[in-house]
């Protein structure tokens, strides 16, 4: 058959359709591309502010050698001694095996489940919850006490981190309900039990110390989420209470019934973590709300 009879393939095109160029690539587009990629890299970072606490975070302590906070089978809370990534070789006498040389916060990773809190802000507070790998949370009773055994969140599950990243990298305190501080405790072993000493977790510290200040650690792809989360508009509280007052209000003829009082005493609540509170309490004086009778 002659090449005239053969069907050309091409892509359709219609009568009135603009053709469109196509546009060169620029070496500075593959520089924004391969900047991209390494933001996306895999690995674990340093918090440098609380707008990095939310998803997998790794506690250390710079004792001697150094520790990481560990939620055990039992859901006991400790310290464990951090152990080196092991090696990725080819060697089978190698395979497995810890990396040589000592660790430092910059080559820390943790190597277990039990090492890896989840962490989670409050909506409205600057207040966090920590959830171990068992689905319970990290708690401290009024004596001090911390603990993993509870599935819910009440006010002892609740604490407010407090970025200490001019002190040390990825320097970060904890304080409880009570208003005390995370802390460890070097502690003497008993003779004949062991040797040397260990170190316990308390919540009873009145004071931000060496003792106070972990250095936490978070998942890179976390913070790049982390960063665009905080550049979105924050919702003024005028706003938020008319967009809540019509959300929970009975029928009142297509009206949206707000408090004339001032918004400072919502500003005050929400400083203080009970804003949603002040919020129920304003609806309630106006007997708008369907759920305040």
């Amino acid at each position: 058959m002659p090449d005239e009879y053969n069907v050309k393939k091409k892509k359709l095109s219609f009568k009135g359709e603009t053709k469109t160029k196509k546009k060169k690539r620029k070496a500075e587009d593959d520089g924004e591309d391969s900047k991209e990629t390494n933001d996306n890299a895999e690995g674990w970072v340093a918090v440098r502010a609380l707008t990095d606490l939310g998803g997998p975070l790794f506690l250390t302590f710079a004792s001697d050698p150094p520790s990481c906070l560990t939620v055990d089978d039992k859901s006991k809370v400790s310290m464990s001694t951090l152990q080196p990534p092991s090696q990725d070789s080819d060697d089978e006498d190698s395979r497995g095996k810890p990396a040589g040389g000592p660790v430092s916060f910059d080559t820390a990773e943790p190597t277990a489940v039990h090492q890896v809190l989840v962490a989670t802000m409050i909506p409205d507070s600057d207040r966090l919850t920590l959830k171990a790998y068992n689905g319970k949370y990290l708690s401290s009773d009024k004596f001090g006490i911390v603990t993993a055994h509870t599935e819910a969140i009440g006010m002892q599950e609740e604490w407010t981190a407090i970025i200490k990243a001019d002190e040390e990298e990825g320097g970060i305190a904890f304080q409880n309900h009570y208003g005390k501080f995370l802390s460890v405790d070097e502690v003497a072993t008993e003779t004949g039990k062991g040797s040397g000493g260990g170190i316990q977790i308390r919540a009873d510290s009145e004071t931000i110390g060496f003792c106070e200040i972990f250095r936490a650690k978070i998942q890179a792809r976390f913070r790049k989420k982390a960063k665009k989360a905080s550049g979105e508009v924050k919702i003024v509280t005028k706003d938020y209470e008319f967009d809540q007052s019509r959300k929970f209000q009975t029928w009142n003829h297509g009206r949206v019934i707000v408090s004339n009082e001032s918004v400072k005493e919502l500003n005050k609540a929400k400083k203080e973590g009970r804003f949603s509170e002040a919020l129920l309490d304003r609806r309630e004086k106006l007997k708008s709300d369907r759920y305040c009778k």
